[in-house]
């Protein structure tokens, strides 16, 4: 991409920012989501203008969320405040003590716990209040949809501008990762489902397969197999539909939007170009080389190699030794966050493509690198913490499908749905627009009980 489309793109992205002001307002609200979600702006204009404006960003963004919590007058407690609080404090405890063992730079340190981890608990205690305040909880819907719209927008214009390459160039969210393509489609799937009470028009289903733009437009895989079916079972699991001719119709639906998703992605397609044809088998086979290699990279593994790719990677989780992880200290609190934040050998995720001593070929789950890191203490305490903001959310039967999916990216992915900070932002205000809908039900219910 040239300097010259790289400023054309960008400028649509800061007219989408100024778009999104106008429609919305300038509010505490909005400037938050807008910050969250205009990082790729920012990335952008650190890496060819200002040095250290990426840092400065991080630092008042986290400020600027902690003095939101600060001001808030009504700061009541929510029954699941206390789970969440303790498993973030004790993860905090365990990040900490990784540190006090293995020392490093401490803003990147700081950097890393702040940005990366607390952010999204300093923001949950922020947002929480939309459970009970309808106001804030319907402007939130709107900041947000206005959002979505405009990162729609950006993936159309990147398509037109530059077609289908650039897997990094994420609409405003994102310039150097295209993880955002991966996951903000599915959790904004999962919100707007939600908004519309689980009940779609065709207007609904258009923008439904607007929102995958997001993903086809940095040519990413993984969507293309998740998106479908986490649509199939948010109608038929969560929405409990059991009639035959609703099955069938989500089931068509699903596979609809899976063939389309397939030719979209060059990938995908023995032709390697957009628009080539639908073969399934050449789909398995370059998911199952994807993820566990070629037929010689797994004869390697039966010769003492755990294996290749992010699906066999799973088995490091299980074999620290693979991990070198080998004293009881390691094992406890990992071998330090510094040298893998600084990428000191490589990007540990990209296997081959680093060095750090792991018995390993090719991509693995962030997973990998947070055992590595901060060892198996701190690993579980973050699945915890997650685990508890998750699971505070009352439709339990939601709360499992954005469960597994975080199981899914945190062991075969990136660990994004939550600590990207515009995919936590998004699972957020589901949990609390969800929570906030079953108390209107509640409520409803008692005047009905009431007036008979």
């Amino acid at each position: 991409m040239t300097p010259e489309i790289e400023i054309i793109y960008f400028l649509f992205a800061f007219l989408g920012m100024l778009y999104t002001f106008n429609k919305v307002g300038i509010t505490s609200v909005s400037i938050l989501f807008v910050l969250v979600f205009w990082e790729g702006l920012i990335d952008y204009l650190d890496t060819i203008y200002f040095d250290f404006l990426l840092s400065t960003y991080k630092i008042g963004i986290v400020a600027y969320a902690v003095l939101l919590v600060w001001k808030k007058r009504n700061r009541f407690k929510n029954k699941a405040d206390l789970a969440i609080n303790l498993s973030f404090f004790l993860f905090t405890a365990s990040f900490w003590i990784t540190y006090s063992l293995y020392g490093g730079e401490l803003l990147t340190i700081l950097s890393q716990y702040l940005y990366k981890y607390a952010f999204i608990w300093i923001v949950y205690h922020y947002l929480k209040d939309i459970i009970y305040n309808i106001p804030k909880r319907e402007y939130v819907k709107k900041v947000l949809m206005t959002i979505l719209y405009v990162q729609i927008a950006i993936a159309l214009i990147k398509i037109f501008l530059i077609g289908f390459r650039i897997e990094g160039l994420v609409g405003t969210m994102s310039y150097g990762g295209g993880g955002p393509a991966v996951v903000i489609p599915i959790m904004a799937l999962i919100f707007y489902w939600l908004i519309q009470n689980g009940k779609f028009s065709k207007k609904d289903w258009i923008f439904t397969g607007l929102i995958l733009i997001i993903a086809i437009a940095s040519g990413k895989r993984q969507p293309i197999v998740i998106f479908p079916t986490i649509l199939f079972f948010l109608f038929v699991f969560v929405n409990q539909t059991i009639k035959i001719v609703k099955l069938l119709q989500y089931t068509l639906v699903a596979v609809v939007v899976f063939y389309i998703g397939v030719r979209l992605t060059p990938t995908f397609t023995p032709e390697k170009e957009v628009g080539g044809s639908f073969d399934l088998t050449f789909v398995s086979n370059y998911i199952e080389k994807y993820y566990f290699g070629s037929d010689e990279d797994r004869s390697f593994s039966e010769k003492g190699r755990i294996g290749v790719g992010r699906g066999a990677g799973v088995f490091l989780y299980f074999n620290p030794e693979m991990l070198t992880l080998i004293s009881n200290k390691e094992l406890l609190f990992g071998k330090g966050i510094y040298e893998v934040a600084i990428g000191k050998y490589g990007r540990f995720t990209a296997g081959g493509r680093s060095n750090y001593g792991i018995n390993h070929e090719g991509l693995i789950g962030e997973g990998g690198a947070l055992i590595y890191t901060i060892g198996y203490v701190g690993s579980i305490l973050l699945v915890v913490f997650v685990l508890s903001i998750v699971f505070s959310m009352k439709n339990k039967k939601l709360a499992w499908i954005i469960f597994f999916n975080f199981l899914w990216d945190i062991f075969l992915y990136y660990n994004q749905m939550i600590f990207f900070n515009s995919s936590g932002l998004i699972v957020l205000v589901i949990i609390f627009y969800s929570n906030s809908m079953e108390n209107e039900k509640m409520l409803n219910l008692r005047r009905s009980l009431n007036t008979t």
